[in-house]
C-alpha cells in the first residue's frame, strides 16, 4: 500500500473520504521521492491524423513531449513502458516498447496490451500528447489504487481515462469489450470498481485545465506554444 506521508513528505493535508484537500501539496525537492511499486506507460500509438505529424515528437521548450513525459514517469514508477506500433522511433530512450496485437482498436487495445506487458499489477497510463504531466498529481492519484480497479480524474470538462490508473483485474472486462467491438474506454468501467477523483478534490493543484490539456490539432498546439 502506498502511504501519502511517504510519497509526498512535504504535504500537510487533512484527507477524509468524500472531503476536499485543504492545503497545497509541495514536493520535497531536496531528494528524489521513492518510486512506486507500479508501472507507468506512455501511450504513443495514436495515428496523429489531425496533427499530421507524430505528436510524441512535438517540441516544447526545446524538448520533445515524449521526453517530458518519460522524465516524470521514470521519477515516479519502478517500471516504465511505451506503447507504440513503431518501436524503432523510441529505441534511443532505453525504455521497453510493446505493440498492439490487433490494429485499429484504438487506445483500449493499448490498455489491454499494457496491462499484460506490465510486471506490476497497478499501471498508470498517460497519452503522449499531454505536455504538462505532473509528478505530484500522479502520486496523489496513486493513493486510491489499493482500494479500486480504476482511479480516474473527473473534471467539470469530463473524464480523463488516459491519465489514470488501472489494475490487472480489469483485463477480463477489457478483453470482453474488445471482442465485442466496444472500443470506448469508459464502456468497461461499470464492470470494475472505479474511484472518480473529482475536480473539487484536486483544487490543491493549480491550473487543472493546463495539466489535463492534450493536443490534437495544429491550432491547439499553437495555443500551447503561446502560453
Amino acid at each position: 500500500m502506498i502511504h501519502l506521508k511517504e510519497t509526498i513528505p512535504c504535504l500537510e493535508i487533512v484527507l477524509v473520504r468524500g472531503s476536499s484537500i485543504i492545503n497545497r501539496p509541495i514536493l520535497d525537492v531536496r531528494k528524489p521521492l521513492p518510486k512506486l511499486n507500479a508501472c507507468g506507460i506512455l501511450l504513443a500509438g495514436g495515428k496523429s491524423s489531425r496533427m499530421k505529424r507524430n505528436k510524441a515528437f512535438l517540441e516544447l521548450g526545446g524538448q520533445p513531449l515524449v521526453e517530458r513525459s518519460l522524465e516524470v514517469l521514470k521519477a515516479v514508477f519502478s517500471e516504465v513502458l511505451i506503447s507504440s506500433n513503431n518501436p524503432e522511433l523510441y529505441e534511443r530512450y532505453g525504455v521497453p516498447v510493446f505493440q498492439d496485437e490487433s490494429y485499429d482498436r484504438g487506445p483500449l487495445e493499448g490498455l489491454y496490451q499494457g496491462l499484460k506487458a506490465a510486471t506490476y499489477d497497478v499501471v498508470f497510463f498517460v497519452a503522449c500528447d499531454m505536455p504538462f504531466l505532473r509528478e505530484d498529481l500522479v502520486r496523489f492519484l496513486a493513493e486510491w489504487t489499493p482500494e479500486y480497479d480504476i482511479v480516474v480524474p473527473r473534471l467539470h470538462s469530463g473524464l480523463h481515462p488516459l491519465h489514470a490508473f488501472y489494475h490487472k483485474r480489469c483485463l477480463p472486462s477489457i478483453k470482453n469489450n474488445l471482442d465485442a467491438g466496444r472500443l470506448k474506454i469508459i464502456d468497461f468501467y461499470p464492470t470494475c470498481s472505479v474511484r472518480f477523483v473529482e475536480e473539487s478534490e484536486l483544487q490543491a493543484f493549480s491550473d487543472l485545465s493546463t495539466i489535463f490539456c492534450n493536443v490534437n490539432t495544429p491550432e491547439e498546439w499553437s495555443k500551447i506554444l503561446r502560453r
